[in-house]
């Protein structure tokens, strides 16, 4: 194999790693967009983490150490 033949190959390669990527992302959007309308609201909310915000100092009650 030639280097000319072996940039043929890796560009090759790259292209359709691209193509099958886009073309992966479009088929999980479709199908979350499908599948979404026959789902309750509960499974549509995100995923993040929620933190607790701490209570201000004026918040907290006599009884509670600092």
């Amino acid at each position: 194999m030639t280097f000319a033949e072996l940039i043929d190959v890796i560009a090759l390669t790259c292209v359709v790693t691209v193509l099958l990527t886009l073309f992966s992302q479009r088929i999980r959007i479709a199908l979350k967009n499908h599948f979404g309308q026959y789902l309750s609201p509960r499974y549509m909310k995100s995923r993040g983490v929620r933190r607790r915000v701490p209570a201000s100092p004026a918040q907290r009650t006599p009884d509670e150490s600092v």
